[in-house]
């Protein structure tokens, strides 16, 4: 079943705009708040200002005046229709959104704007305050000086207007450029993502089987890691269908051989009319066929091993328990060889690996051991505590191996230079796989007396 796919860059791009829109929209809010409450402090200055010069060159002059009706400060016509874009050579379309109102305290209204209304903007207390005057709502700051009464007011939606105005103009740069930016990011995405495009069309462009290593123009650090773990994977398959092939070869020269031979018994025995000659070939037949059926077996245990298709469970292992169990089955086999065998353990050593296969190395060891002893020897097992590490060593007492060969023990199929015959050069082999595969090194030396051979392999505890 195929993995659900998606697009990292969409993903990538996606998060930007989403984390650009609640950072600028939080800028934004904040930056209109600030705006308008500095637009407000502005403006409530300048009406404070205004009503401080009325008072000063108006307001005593129109204390001791007698009129008939308010004085109306007249604006040119041409504020009238002013538009955004028009000349202000005459002044600013805002005069018509300011107004003021001078008042006597008996409620004699002296002299006012042309837009401010006839009633008072706002009831006759000193301070800032917000009064609706009809459908128009207000800003008007009140200053008494004597008997008079200064109000210069302000439309709400000229402070309303410019705090949208401020707020629009730091907004509306940022969501430009956050644009601007999420293209930028996209285009550099396109661009770092093209070593993945050229891997992933490499990989399509190999044949079935092409295994070696993929190589790219330029490898981005962070993609390093992966083409250098699929390189090492190619190594790896590549590796192992080549010891397939070796072990093909190798298997088939090694039966051709047997079955030659178990072929050739047969025909004599077809062709003999003596009972005793017959019953030799025969014998001879039966020999090669077990011999050949060993080397069978062998050769699948050796394949299961080492491509792990047998059940691969590491547990705790007692290897005293296993050392009981190889001894018990394989000491009535060596009676008949006219051998012994012994252990030597002073305890109980538990180790992490799999019984079947921890079993199949020492029983391999010590059916080598016998099959290069001399005869009425003895087989020697033991068992020991080293360190983090179980020591366990098969000991015999035939002709001592010379240093030159010990390497090549370890190789499938190698047998040791006037070796008896019987071998096929396997069980040490397998043996060398199952401790690879627990992380055992395995030692042969020479016994202290020279007269034998200790093989040693070093094992993993259960709690190391």
């Amino acid at each position: 079943m195929m993995a659900r796919t998606y697009s990292g860059r969409r993903r990538l791009v996606a998060a930007t705009l989403a984390c650009m829109i609640l950072i600028f929209g939080g800028i934004g809010v904040v930056a209109h708040l600030v705006a308008r409450h500095e637009s407000e402090e502005l403006f409530s200055a300048r009406l404070a200002t205004s009503a401080r010069v009325l008072e000063a060159l108006v307001a005593r002059q129109l204390a001791t005046a007698t009129l008939a009706q308010p004085i109306v400060i007249a604006l040119p016509p041409e504020l009238e229709s002013a538009g955004d874009d028009e000349d202000e050579t005459f002044g600013h379309r805002y005069e018509t959104k300011i107004a003021f109102q001078v008042w006597r305290d008996d409620g004699v209204l002296l002299a006012k704007s042309a837009y401010a209304p006839q009633e008072a903007l706002a009831p006759l207390r000193p301070g800032f305050s917000e009064h609706a005057v009809g459908p128009t709502s207000w800003e008007v700051f009140a200053l008494r000086s004597g008997h008079i009464w200064v109000l210069t007011a302000e439309k709400e939606e000229v402070r309303r207007e410019m705090a949208d105005y401020i707020g629009r103009s730091i907004i509306a740069p940022m969501i430009v450029g956050g644009l601007l930016m999420l293209a930028a990011v996209n285009v550099v995405l396109v661009r770092s993502t093209r070593p993945l495009r050229e891997l992933a069309a490499r990989i399509a462009a190999r044949t079935p089987d092409s295994l070696d290593p993929v190589l790219l123009p330029e490898t981005p650090i962070e993609l390093a890691p992966i083409v250098t773990e699929l390189n090492y994977l190619l190594d790896r398959i590549k590796a192992a269908f080549d010891r397939e092939q070796r072990f093909i070869d190798a298997a088939a020269h090694e039966i051709r051989t047997p079955i030659a031979a178990l072929q050739l018994h047969l025909e004599n025995a077809l062709r003999s009319h003596d009972d005793s000659e017959r019953d030799e070939a025969l014998a001879q037949a039966l020999s090669g066929a077990r011999r050949t059926s060993k080397l069978a077996e062998q050769l699948l245990t050796l394949s299961r091993i080492s491509a792990r298709t047998d059940d691969y469970a590491p547990q705790r292992v007692s290897m005293l328990e296993i050392c009981h169990d190889v001894i018990g089955a394989i000491d009535p086999l060596l009676e008949r060889r006219g051998q012994s065998i012994s252990l030597d353990a002073a305890q109980d050593c538990l180790v992490w690996g799999v019984p079947s296969q921890l079993r199949r190395l020492l029983q391999n060891l010590v059916d080598n051991a016998s099959m290069h002893g001399v005869q009425d020897g003895e087989i020697e097992v033991g068992l020991a505590m080293a360190g983090e590490r179980v020591l366990l060593s098969v000991a015999n007492d035939g002709v001592p191996i010379p240093d030159d060969e010990v390497d090549k023990l370890f190789t499938p199929y190698y047998r040791l230079r006037g070796a008896a015959p019987g071998g096929h050069g396997l069980g040490l082999a397998i043996v060398k796989e199952i401790a690879d595969q627990h992380q055992a090194p395995i030692r042969i030396v020479p016994r202290a007396d020279s007269q034998g051979t200790v093989v040693e392999v070093s094992l993993p505890t259960a709690g190391a």
